[in-house]
């Protein structure tokens, strides 16, 4: 009677073995088959990806911008020629204005031809290609970010300009020399403040693009 109990006893615990080893296998499937799943949604979650159109057309929109830019240079550099030229010929606009006009013009001659060099160089390299569309954006802000500094640079004649313009025409003139100064130093000031804040924003966007271009 003792014997058929411990047989009894020893074949129920094999039983729950199997049953425990049993569900053991079954939860280890069912572990897998939910970390597959898993795997499977994170792959397929939608990764962040240039948008080479977008990117295209911020290019040809800023293409268009420095154009634009040029233009406007290159016809404040004829008219400020003309205005010299009318002031030597007329002789009644005064030898401070005559004086501040021609160094002016000088000034912008030289400036519009660095950037005829800055310009050319960058438009020549430019196309529409989708494939190059990270590279066309990284020479178009590189030659934005030349520009900046090539403005920055020609602040430096024109300031000395305008306070050598402001003093002269005290001499002529009774009035206080001091609002004018302010007026002047102020608002070129302000320009190069702007040019400042557009520099340093091309620079990041730059970086932002070289970042792009190693993925």
């Amino acid at each position: 009677m003792t014997n058929t109990n411990n047989d009894e006893n020893k074949s129920l615990t094999k039983q729950n073995e199997e049953v425990n080893t049993a569900q053991a296998h079954e939860q280890m499937n069912v572990l897998d088959d939910t970390w597959a799943e898993l795997s499977q949604d994170w792959q397929a979650q939608p990764t962040p990806k240039t948008d080479i159109q977008a990117l295209l057309k911020q290019t040809r929109r800023r293409t268009y911008g420095a154009k634009l830019c040029f233009a406007l240079n290159v016809i404040a550099t004829l008219s400020l020629i003309v205005v010299f030229i009318y002031g030597l010929i007329d002789n009644q606009l005064g030898d401070p204005f005559n004086t501040y006009i021609g160094f002016g013009a000088l000034i912008s001659v030289f400036f519009v031809y660095f950037e005829i060099k800055i310009r050319a160089a960058t438009w020549r390299q430019l196309c529409d290609s989708p494939d190059k569309a990270i590279e066309n954006a990284l020479i178009a802000c590189r030659s934005s970010m030349n520009y900046m500094k090539l403005s920055k640079y020609s602040f430096i004649p024109f300031l000395v300009l305008v306070n050598w313009f402001v003093f002269a025409i005290e001499e002529t003139t009774e009035k206080s020399i001091i609002p004018p100064l302010l007026f002047a130093n102020g608002f070129m000031l302000a320009m190069f403040i702007i040019f400042e804040y557009l520099h340093r924003k091309r620079k990041k966007q730059y970086q932002q693009l070289l970042q792009l271009m190693s993925e």
